[in-house]
């Protein structure tokens, strides 16, 4: 009887050893083992979508690239309606032949002074100054330091204000303000008109107060641009 009790025992600490191992290989290989690889799985799947959305970037800029040409293109015809000079003699000659074109006679062009349409970044102070406030009721003013910056047009917009005086026939006048007005190189908004003489006598005169527009970049930038854009190809 004693030998089958130890038996037991023996078997019962056997049972128990056996869970304890399968226990300890569980949290200790297998657990981590599956955590791993389900880690990786999350990589992999990241990856993938990382994979896609960069080679969507990479279509999307070889069809850039491949209309290229175009790109610059498309940047020149901007700049001939948005100049970085005024450009009036350019304008002139546009104007020159939508007169010869529509068969009128321009008699005068007045340009007015420029007016900035955005406000100037200001400039940055010197190092090392400071203001100091003025006493009160003091009416002294500091004047502004030798030599301080100032703002640079650049990259501001600007507006330059236009009268262009026309003679011919009513229809011809308003066949030269459609033009004006119409997409031509330069870009011109017109802000008023005036018709006057006898149309009888076909002497008409239109008078077109309009605004052309600049906006001034850096030394060569542009050039600079259209060389990078030409590098790319």
């Amino acid at each position: 009887m004693s030998g089958m009790k130890g038996d037991r025992v023996w078997l019962a600490g056997g049972a128990v050893a056996g869970v304890v191992i399968s226990a300890l290989a569980w949290f200790m290989v297998v657990s981590p083992e599956l955590s791993n690889a389900s880690s990786l799985d999350e990589q992999t799947v990241a990856s993938q979508t990382q994979n896609i959305s960069l080679q969507s970037k990479i279509h999307r800029l070889q069809a850039d690239n491949s209309n290229m040409d175009a790109l610059v293109a498309s940047l020149r015809q901007a700049r001939t309606a948005l100049p970085v000079t005024t450009g009036l003699a350019e304008f002139t000659r546009q104007l020159s032949a939508y007169a010869t074109e529509y068969g009128v006679v321009i008699s005068g062009i007045t340009a007015g002074d420029p007016a900035a349409l955005t406000s100037a970044t200001p400039a940055p102070a010197a190092a090392g100054a400071a203001a100091a406030a003025p006493a009160a009721g003091s009416a002294s003013k500091t004047p502004p330091a030798a030599g301080a910056p100032k703002a640079s047009p650049a990259g501001q917009l600007y507006a330059l204000p236009l009268t262009v005086v026309v003679k011919g026939s009513a229809v011809n006048d308003l066949r030269f303000l459609a033009a004006v007005q119409g997409p031509g190189r330069r870009a011109a908004l017109v802000s008023g008109t005036q018709l006057t003489g006898d149309a009888s006598k076909r002497g008409m005169q239109l008078t077109i107060q309009l605004q052309v527009f600049v906006a001034p970049q850096a030394p060569g930038a542009v050039d600079a641009l259209i060389q990078r854009l030409a590098n790319t190809k």
